[in-house]
């Protein structure tokens, strides 16, 4: 099999194992799924997921799950399956793993303990999560010498490294902790500590996550996947529409990782200069070319170990493309005009408002760099389809003008009904240009012409003549019911009228007490 096509093995199972991380809630199960796809993978023999306990010299180990070629499980104690020494190097740190195939590894096949195993082959990776080693992963082969190759180390240590979250993420679900899983991070903590008072009392709401607003179920499941996503280092792409709020979601990651003070240095790469896109990202050194008067160090390594934004990255000029994929390949880069490349340790996040497959499809994205980049996925719904969360957002805007608005009965009914399709950003500068109006009630005619003429509710369904006075919430509460009137409660003849999904009328009647 040539290199390419083994990355391309690796990067898609990768991939679709990072997509069973918000499904999976049993870890047993999960130790069974990570050890037969790395056995798979590997073509190892055997698989055994170690947990490590640094706080003992030397380090204490625990094998806490073992699975063979055939998918079985490898019964009793298995304490003597695995070598001490194997372990000791990896965790030293000092070669990112070890694989016996590789000449400065294949000592340890002559070790005793290994030897009397009758082991021909080893491959072991340390489990990363939040900079800390959680534990390894250990496979090996009695029979085939060759069966693993050094250049398989990098994805090994990627699919560690999400193992190890897919791991933490199914004991946070359980409620307790585990092998692996010694931190718990749970929404509710989120709510304690950084949340805003609930009008809910029966069942807490999460109305503001750092700079993001809104307490919709698609909102709720964000939050979620960008804890978890904080939670490790691995490349994120980042997918939604022009004004979603895509930024902001890459900023949170930032400040929720485990080096919130570091840089977070971001680069348009729809403004990229193909040219000078090279130098941008890697650096040069002096005369490397004509205007380069001085050393640069470059964005990967500026951004030090903090964050390294692409924006628009599918609009990367397709000559460059190649150039980032080696950068994330070898996780160093080279200066232009350098004479050695220089490892970087930065976080690589994405940003996207187009369909990246479709684009890989056209001929346009490279497949490889695809999967480089979507090892975790965060997919940003559109303001159309979380409209609950406008009065919220309205709220939060105002406050930021220093404003308090007030509407009247028709234009509370088009704020709520329209669809947005400038999302977050358009109804942000509706607000803030509302603001510098000064009236003390806006009624419709304020409104910007989009709003007046957008598709909006009918008058039934709208309730004008009983909104005057109440707040944002209230309307809210008074549409859906006034839309469930006029519908004799069919739910989905309701939500659209409402112009809303169904699921997000459902999450609506439960906040309203309507069920």
């Amino acid at each position: 099999m040539s290199d390419d096509a083994r990355e391309l093995r690796w990067l898609r199972r990768v991939r679709r194992f990072v997509e069973r991380l918000g499904g999976e809630g049993e870890a047993a199960r999960l130790h069974a799924e990570v050890l037969d796809a790395a056995v798979e993978l590997a073509r190892a023999e055997r698989g055994y997921l170690v947990q490590v306990d640094l706080d003992q010299d030397p380090p204490e180990l625990a094998i806490v799950a073992a699975r063979g070629f055939a998918r079985d499980e490898l019964l009793g104690d298995r304490r003597d399956d695995i070598s001490s020494t194997v372990v000791e190097r990896v965790l030293s740190g000092e070669a990112g793993g070890l694989v016996t195939t590789r000449e400065e590894d294949a000592y340890v096949l002559d070790v005793s303990s290994v030897v009397e195993r009758r082991v021909r082959a080893i491959a072991c990776v340390p489990m990363h999560l939040r900079g800390a080693v959680r534990g390894v992963l250990y496979l090996d082969h009695r029979s085939q010498r060759d069966c693993f190759h050094p250049d398989d180390l990098p994805y090994l240590r990627l699919f560690a490294d999400q193992a190890a979250l897919a791991l933490e993420t199914a004991a946070l679900r359980s409620g307790r902790g585990g092998p692996l899983q010694p931190r718990q991070t749970e929404l509710s903590q989120i709510q304690a500590a950084g949340g805003q008072p609930t009008r809910d009392e029966d069942r807490p709401r999460l109305l503001r996550y750092g700079a993001l607003v809104g307490a919709s179920p698609v909102m709720t499941a964000l939050y979620e996947q960008i804890e978890r996503g904080a939670r490790t280092t691995a490349p994120v792409l980042i997918r939604g529409e022009s004004g979603t709020g895509k930024e902001a979601v890459a900023r949170e990651l930032h400040a929720r990782g485990g080096a919130p003070q570091a840089p977070f240095v971001s680069l348009s790469c729809a403004a990229l200069d193909p040219s000078r896109g090279v130098a941008e990202l890697f650096g040069h050194e002096a005369g490397a070319y004509t205007g380069a008067e001085g050393r640069r160090l470059g964005l990967f390594r500026e951004a030090g170990a903090g964050t390294l934004l692409l924006d628009e990255v599918g609009d990367l000029p397709l000559e460059l493309q190649a150039s980032l994929l080696r950068a994330l390949q070898e996780q160093e880069v080279r200066p232009l005009g350098g004479a050695r490349a220089e490892p970087f340790h930065c976080r690589v996040v994405a940003l996207t408002h187009c369909d990246l497959r479709a684009r890989v499809q056209a001929g346009q994205f490279r497949e490889d760099l695809f999967y480089r980049l979507d090892v975790i996925r965060l997919e940003l719904p559109p303001l159309r389809d979380r409209l609950e969360d406008v009065p919220l957002l309205i709220e939060h805007f105002s406050a930021a003008e220093g404003a308090t608005l007030r509407f009247s009965p028709r234009a509370l009914r088009l704020l709520v009904s329209y669809s947005w399709p400038g999302n977050v950003r358009e109804l942000a500068n509706e607000v803030r240009r509302l603001a510098t109006i000064g009236a003390r009630e806006l009624s419709a005619q304020h409104l910007s012409d989009e709003l007046r003429t957008g598709s909006g509710l009918s008058s039934a369904a709208a309730g004008e003549s009983s909104l005057a006075g109440k707040t944002l919430a209230e309307v809210e509460r008074e549409l859906v019911r006034a839309a469930l009137a006029a519908c004799e409660g069919n739910k989905a003849q309701a939500a659209r009228q409402l112009g809303v999904p169904r699921t997000t009328l459902y999450s609506l009647l439960k906040r309203h007490g309507f069920e």
